[in-house]
């Protein structure tokens, strides 16, 4: 009977402590929902839009305008532009709830901040059709800005985020065109073409007959694997070259709707290169093929393109070097 009673009062003393359980949590939650929501009412914004669906801004005379098409950012002078849609999105989301570090009620007229000559001008429209124009005027010493709703005399001082994220000429708002992401230990078939000869390598992968280090080791050959003979002394020049290809990025683009007639003013009619290669990625192997054409005026890099590619990109001239010199070494 004792041990019944024991084990009615154990069962008692859980559910009461479950109950103040549920009971803290409970008050924890509420008491955190209810500072977060006092800090976000102690906060100011200038702008209040959801669901942005144009963004357009000043840089040095020129006015940028970009316009959201089925989820996807558009140049509006060219929807060709290839925008790089994480900095706009990210100019839209600052804009449409513009946090202000004060407000500067009772304020000087704006002259005094610099806005009645803005610097920058940014302009926000949301879904419904409702716009906010900011205008952005002096600086200040710790880096932030003023700022005003053009047609309000109310100004706000801000921190620099707007002015850094819209800061760029159209050149800053350009995505890039990607290489494959990988590495030199990927790539497993290389082949060079130039001054009218070709060079192909292939990596081979073999067991050890010593397995105390590593299971498998690596060997390149050249034009074959079926022949010893082929096979390179050293492996040292072939994974530099591997790793030299794998590590190639785009500097510039030049033009990103190039047309084959175009191609030869960046000598890529006739290139003065080829670089291919295989690599294996994800148990997938794919092929990636690179056009070297001309250097640029200024000799830095080459002009490039990717195979079925409207971009002529340029990448850096000691990059590209490294990978075309690599038969001196083998």
């Amino acid at each position: 009977m004792k041990k019944k009673k024991g084990m009615i009062y154990s069962a008692c003393a859980l559910i009461l402590l479950c109950a103040l359980y549920v009971g803290v949590n409970f008050y924890l939650t509420g008491s955190e929902k209810k500072e977060n929501e006092k800090k976000e009412a102690d906060i100011t914004y200038m702008t209040d839009l959801s669901e942005i669906q144009a963004v357009s801004y000043d840089n040095n005379g020129q006015e940028l305008s970009f316009t959201k098409k089925e989820g996807v950012w558009k140049y509006d002078s060219d929807d060709r532009f290839p925008v790089k849609q994480t900095q706009i999105e990210a100019m839209a989301s600052t804009a449409s709830k513009l946090e202000a570090l004060r407000k500067l009620e009772g304020a000087d007229a704006l002259s005094a901040y610099g806005l009645d000559k803005p610097i920058r001008k940014v302009e926000v429209t949301a879904g419904d059709g409702k716009k906010s124009v900011i205008l952005l005027g002096n600086g200040t010493e710790d880096g932030n800005y003023y700022a005003v709703i053009q047609g309000e005399n109310t100004p706000y001082l801000i921190s620099s985020s707007l002015f850094s994220e819209t800061e760029g000429g159209l050149n800053e708002v350009m995505a890039l065109e990607e290489f494959p992401a990988i590495q030199g230990t990927d790539i497993k078939i290389i082949t060079i073409t130039q001054n009218g000869t070709t060079s192909h390598y292939l990596k081979k992968v073999v067991d050890k007959a010593d397995k105390s280090d590593k299971d498998e080791t690596v060997e390149w050959y050249k034009d074959s694997v079926d022949s010893e003979s082929n096979k390179l002394k050293e492996n040292s020049p072939l994974n530099v070259l591997a790793d030299s290809i794998s590590g190639l990025k785009v500097k510039s683009c030049a033009d990103y709707k190039a047309e084959e007639s175009q191609l030869g003013g960046y000598g890529l009619e006739k290139p003065l290169a080829e670089i291919n290669y295989t690599y294996e990625k994800n148990g997938k192997e794919e092929t990636f093929h690179l056009s070297i054409g001309s250097l640029n005026q200024d000799s830095t890099a080459y002009y490039t393109r990717t195979e079925g590619s409207s971009y002529i990109n340029e990448i850096d001239k000691a990059s590209v070097d490294k990978c075309l010199n690599v038969d001196k070494q083998v």
